[in-house]
């Protein structure tokens, strides 16, 4: 899978190695933090464009952020992320691929991936480790993958309705239902299809 071209958003956790990212995104549009993310951008190799959150876990370094944009937006009605993610829709940003999400505390790795799910429903979002590519799908993902790709699908709604194309155990307008009932899958095709009737889902997309 390949977002060149996407904003770079790094998270405050646990980012995936340079050479990783440098697979996946080889040529970032813009590399944006939210707050502490900016540490972590700076330690794989990245310099922020752009840092937007209450600054309360930012260690400002001049001689890493020279020209850096820093937005600071005290609200605490939302967390770092969203604020970053609003303030960079409201540019006219829409494209965005998301490190060191996860890490760390779990309820922020849990918090942060039902956010990509909340803002997939009006821009284009993807969250990357060094394992797997994180998809929200709401409507239809078309993604070309090597043959024994690991491919799990989690309901993220209740009564989720799925059908899909190219995988080992297909689905055909199933309910799946939120736990353990979509991991496991693999691709058979260089090419699958994940159509969603009813509902919404995370698809974790792990090449071999």
């Amino acid at each position: 899978m390949n977002f060149d071209n996407f904003v770079l958003l790094f998270c405050n956790g646990d980012p995936p190695s340079r050479e990783r990212l440098r697979k996946v995104a080889p040529h970032p549009a813009l590399i944006a933090c939210a707050d502490g993310g900016a540490q972590k951008a700076i330690a794989t190799g990245y310099k922020p464009n752009l840092i937007v959150g209450d600054l309360d876990s930012f260690v400002r370094s001049d001689a890493d952020l020279k020209n850096t944009e820093i937005v600071k937006i005290s609200s605490q009605d939302n967390n770092d992320f969203e604020k970053t993610l609003d303030f960079m829709l409201q540019k006219g940003w829409n494209n965005f691929l998301i490190a060191a999400f996860a890490g760390g505390r779990i309820d922020q790795t849990m918090a942060n991936m039902q956010i990509a799910y909340e803002y997939s429903k009006k821009c284009t979002i993807a969250l990357v480790d060094d394992e797997y590519v994180i998809v929200p799908v709401t409507q239809n993902l078309v993604e070309k993958v090597p043959s024994g790709t690991l491919i799990s699908i989690i309901p993220m709604k209740d009564d989720t309705i799925v059908s899909t194309e190219g995988l080992v155990y297909e689905l055909s307008h199933d309910k799946i239902r939120k736990g353990g009932q979509g991991i496991s899958n693999r691709a058979v095709k260089d090419k699958i299809v994940i159509s969603i009737h009813k509902g919404g889902v995370l698809v974790f997309i792990k090449e071999v």
